[in-house]
């Protein structure tokens, strides 16, 4: 079976999270090579899980998800926003973007990743025309306890920073998925059936060898 024949199950499930329009397809985009996510300027584009299946050197095959920003408002953005939250609980990576100094809805997210143990690799998107990248960074530091990778995922600046944390990140058993799943466990019986037409093949080789 190829690479890009793995199942997405099997896939490392790299997750963005973020506000409306702080760039969260852009970035997909730009770290799948592809137009993967519809990318708009306006707030709310994304209004579900977008998915896409890739093979990046050096990790193996992965699985990007783009969420709905977690700042959606109304009836329908409740609804959106339960799907990010959802999103969590596949995720073996997270990419938290950060805005500004109204930090609120980022710290609600880290803290539920950090209660499921996921990586979170925090960045601030759109240095290109940020002013003050470097006193956000400073504050994302102090709130996130680690420091931010500076972006443009318009520029395409970064991107290969993100490449080498998520490789820094990847949990110690990726990769090494047993062909049954969960199926079977340590100290359970297994019982191996053979077909009638493979048994009676293994009986003529033994007589023939006699």
């Amino acid at each position: 079976m190829s690479l890009t024949d793995t199942p997405n199950a099997n896939r490392l499930h790299i997750t963005l999270f973020g506000r409306r329009n702080s760039g969260k397809s852009s970035l997909i985009n730009a770290l799948t090579g592809q137009d993967t996510a519809l990318v708009s300027n306006t707030p709310g584009t994304t209004t579900d899980l977008v998915s896409k299946a890739m093979e990046i050197q050096g990790i193996g095959p992965c699985l990007f998800i783009d969420t709905p920003g977690f700042d959606d408002e109304g009836e329908l953005g409740e609804l959106r926003i339960s799907r990010t939250l959802k999103a969590i609980e596949k995720t073996d990576i997270a990419l938290l973007l950060c805005e500004d100094t109204t930090f609120s809805h980022e710290k609600e997210i880290l803290t539920l990743l950090k209660e499921k143990n996921i990586p979170v690799i925090p960045v601030l998107n759109k240095i290109d025309i940020r002013e003050n990248s470097d006193h956000l960074a400073t504050y994302i530091e102090e709130q996130c306890k680690m420091q931010p990778l500076l972006i443009s995922a318009k520029e395409k600046i970064g991107i290969e920073q993100i490449r080498q944390a998520i490789l820094e990140k990847l949990p110690s058993d990726f990769g090494q998925q047993s062909i049954t799943g969960e199926l079977v466990t340590e100290n359970d019986l297994v019982l191996l059936v053979m077909p009638q037409d493979i048994q009676a093949c293994l009986l003529y080789t033994s007589d023939a060898a006699d």
